[in-house]
């Protein structure tokens, strides 16, 4: 029988499971490919229930931009392959058609389609609603006031139900699909979302906040702030640290550098070097959230992070470790392109083993971008979550000390 969100949230009712949901625009279908191997195994463990989703499992699901779109699929009982329906049809229609120049004078998409396309799911539900299974965590950016929001629906949450006299607007009566487009609101792809804030005795709306993508912040790889939430007493969660009291499972979106030629850089207009530079430390700091996750823990197939610190294998700072982490990311890898027949042709790339076929250099090349939502693009992300998914999912992982207690007893 699954879980309460009561039995989910409390400190009380044994270890405690984290999935942690990494940005990435329409790459957020290889997240899934890589969910679809997890939720299969977890499945499986389950006596094969068809019932199963992964809201069973993990006790608080949260992350960014468009792992905040999946987080709040999943997080209503949605499974995976509903949520990889949902992608098959947001890609092309959300990204299909551009709107403006995405730098200087309009956003690239119209939000009002991403709108539409998010309401079909998630309705006029909002945080506090019951259709909630288990835990959920939206990471955005009020760029109005410079501060990172992460918002749950934790019922002891300060900002949760606070007194009627306030003036503050209950994180709970947010409608989900409005702090989700607050989450994706990708700057140059989308327009900023405007939300009501503050009310007046009247419940007259006196304050906006405006909201651009949580990637704008250090939130972008949702770890770091979902492992404070867990442990830091001012959220109220009470979970206590540990690697067999708390697991985490983070999943990136497809990894590659972002590097652009120097002198080109120098010769683009300042927008156009301003998106670079956003692009840059963005990476930046999802590769910073895996190297201290990493760094608190000692995962069973650890992730590269560069060519100094290597894959951190045997590296725990804190000790002991303070939870059981794992990073489920792919290298997109690139190849030379081929100018002539008569040039070699440059050896298989870890990516390619991984599907076990050659690609094209241009194909490979477009794998990477947050808004290629062509049909045979989407296609290929989700082959390849899928194939890097099973590298990291099978009977050991996760860790079978994580199983839910009446899969123990089956």
């Amino acid at each position: 029988m699954p879980k309460t969100l009561f039995e989910h949230l409390s400190p009380d009712t044994g270890a405690k499971r984290i999935l942690a949901l990494d940005g990435g625009g329409v790459k957020g279908i290889l997240t899934l490919g890589m969910l679809k191997a997890l939720e299969d195994e977890l499945r499986r463990r389950a006596g094969g229930d068809s019932a199963f989703r992964l809201s069973d499992y993990y006790d608080l699901i949260g992350g960014t931009s468009t792992g905040a779109i999946i987080s709040s699929g999943l997080a209503l009982g949605m499974s995976v392959d509903e949520m990889i329906e949902l992608y098959a049809r947001l890609g092309p229609d959300v990204f299909g058609r551009t709107a403006g120049d995405g730098v200087f004078l309009q956003s690239k998409f119209e939000s009002k389609k991403l709108r539409r396309a998010l309401t079909a799911v998630l309705s006029t539900k909002t945080l506090g609603s019951q259709d909630l299974k288990t835990g959920l965590a939206i990471h955005a950016k009020r760029i109005d006031t410079g501060s990172a929001w992460v918002v749950t629906n934790h019922p002891l949450g300060v900002f949760y139900d606070p007194a009627s006299d306030s003036g503050v607007f209950p994180n709970k009566r947010y409608r989900l699909v409005d702090l989700v487009l607050a989450s994706a609101a990708a700057p140059t792809f989308f327009d900023e979302i405007t939300i009501d804030i503050e009310f007046d005795d009247k419940r007259r709306p006196i304050q906006k906040g405006y909201f651009v993508d949580g990637a704008v912040s250090a939130n972008n790889n949702p770890s770091m702030q979902l492992f404070m939430l867990a442990l830091e007493p001012a959220y109220r969660f009470g979970w206590r640290a540990g690697e067999s009291n708390l697991m985490m499972t983070s999943c990136g979106t497809g990894a590659r550098r972002p590097t652009v030629d120097g002198k080109a850089f120098q010769g683009l207009p300042p927008g156009l070097r301003g998106v670079h530079a956003l692009r840059a430390m963005v990476y930046d700091t999802q590769i910073q959230g895996v190297m201290m996750m990493q760094a608190f823990s000692n995962p069973k197939k650890p992730w590269r992070v560069n060519s100094e610190v290597g894959d951190m294998a045997g590296v725990c700072i804190s000790g002991t470790p303070l939870l059981d982490y794992q990073r489920m990311d792919v290298v997109l890898d690139t190849k030379p392109k081929r100018r002539r027949a008569s040039d070699p042709v440059p050896p298989m790339t870890g990516l390619e083993r991984l599907l076990g076929r050659e690609l094209e250099a241009e194909i490979m090349e477009a794998l990477d971008l947050m808004d290629n939502g062509k049909k045979a693009n989407m296609d290929l992300l989700l082959e390849v979550g899928i194939g890097a998914g099973r590298s990291f999912v099978d009977a050991s992982y996760p860790d079978p000390k994580f199983d839910l207690l009446e899969w123990r007893g089956s």
